[in-house]
């Protein structure tokens, strides 16, 4: 079994009927949820890379600021995972061909990561070293834009 045929019965199964025979309002709302999820991520990694790298919110601790906005990232990629595959599974065929969504899938496997171990260390220091705050801003920053332009690019190569 190819993985092109492994996406085609995903959109030939019952759940993936379901979705697409709803009002196609119900995948506007969900385009909208995945935009929002995507918004919650990078408001969070912006905010704490930005700080990392000295650019803004000195008053605050990183560990503490990277403390608070991790509930904005594990509501952002719960709304990401649920919208993604309202949106993925009536369509599965249409996206196998498609470049731009295999990007974003490597550059989102390299974000989570990044996210969950670099990331993880280096936010967990009240000081960490300069070169080491830089390398994992820069990191996570292109990784996490890189998914929502690639995102953001499905919808033009299909």
């Amino acid at each position: 079994m190819t993985t092109e045929t492994i996406f085609q019965a995903i959109q030939s199964s019952a759940l993936s009927l379901y979705i697409s025979h709803l009002n196609a309002s119900a995948g506007a709302i969900a385009q909208l949820f995945h935009i929002v999820g995507f918004l919650l991520i990078l408001t969070a990694v912006l905010l704490v890379n930005l700080r990392l790298i000295g650019l803004g919110l000195h008053r605050q601790p990183i560990p503490y600021l990277a403390k608070v906005t991790a509930p904005l990232v594990t509501y952002g990629l719960l709304l990401v995972l649920v919208s993604g595959l309202f949106i993925f599974l009536p369509s599965a065929a249409l996206y196998f061909p498609n470049p731009a969504f295999w990007l974003k899938f490597i550059l989102l496997a390299f974000a989570l990561t990044i996210q969950w171990t670099l990331y993880r260390v280096t936010t967990r220091l009240e000081q960490p070293h300069p070169a080491l705050a830089g390398i994992t801003a820069l990191l996570s920053i292109t990784l996490w834009f890189g998914v929502a332009f690639a995102g953001r690019a499905i919808g033009f190569l299909n």
